[in-house]
């Protein structure tokens, strides 16, 4: 059984960077013109253009939802100040009506029963 030896450049580790042997590996870049094209130009329009309608549709969505948040919520706060009304006059009116005694041959409201 021969045992084969490993070369230094086969395991990955250069001779003069030490560790990673990532420097041969990394890809040129490719080279790019700096001329600006039309469609580049065109499609940032076109966004400006899209964001412009989204922002003056969605403005007055969000003021009629506002508003319509605003009235519901004084339309809540009239009707819960209507019932805390109607709420202490009935409490009014049974303090007013109650009779601390009753008598066992009267009804509540102080009138005799029809049948005995």
């Amino acid at each position: 059984m021969a045992a084969t030896k490993v070369k230094k450049s086969d395991t990955g580790q250069g001779a003069g960077n030490g560790g990673g042997g990532f420097r041969n590996r990394i890809p040129d870049m490719p080279n790019v013109d700096n001329q600006s094209s039309s469609s580049g130009s065109f499609g940032y329009l076109l966004v400006l253009i899209l964001f412009a309608l989204v922002f003056v549709l969605m403005i007055p969505l969000v003021g009629m939802l506002y508003v319509d948040t605003m009235v519901v919520k004084r339309e809540a706060k009239a009707q819960m100040e209507k019932t805390e009304k109607l709420r202490k006059q009935i409490e009014d009116e049974r303090k007013k009506d109650a009779n601390p005694v009753l008598i066992p041959h009267q009804l509540p409201d102080g009138r005799t029963p029809k049948n005995p």
